[in-house]
């Protein structure tokens, strides 16, 4: 976590995952590194996930490029309506973030921050590429 997503102790962490996912693993190792977990119960419905990551100063916000692409196809600019200054890392994972992700993350959502998308697999209950 500290060496390939740069989560330290005063660090917000949020990954929307269910604990039947790997990635709740991943997420809650981030204790490890000092961090505070940031947790959502429900449908992302909207932009309630931008709301969640301006009102708690999240900085990084983990989702999987179904989302992304998701918020592509609905036109959501989220950088036109959230301050999201304490955003640095946003982590994808699910399956691979198309090109077109990666421009549309840069462009609608925040400019400046690392946009890493990770792999990994339920079999290892690990990564193998991170950020």
């Amino acid at each position: 976590h500290q060496l390939h997503s740069n989560i330290k102790p005063e660090d917000r962490v949020f990954y929307f995952t269910s604990c039947g996912w790997m990635m709740w693993n991943w997420l809650v190792s981030s204790l490890a590194s000092g961090a505070t977990l940031m947790l959502y119960d429900g449908c992302p419905e909207g932009e309630i996930l931008w709301q969640y990551a301006e009102a708690e100063k999240i900085t990084h916000f983990g989702t999987s490029a179904k989302y992304i692409d998701n918020l592509q196809k609905t036109v959501c600019r989220p950088k036109d309506s959230y301050d999201l200054t304490a955003l640095r890392m946003i982590l994808s994972t699910g399956s691979p973030l198309t090109p077109e992700g990666f421009d549309y993350v840069y462009e609608a959502i925040k400019a400046d921050l690392c946009l890493a998308s990770i792999s990994g697999g339920a079999d290892i209950v690990s990564c193998f590429a991170l950020g």
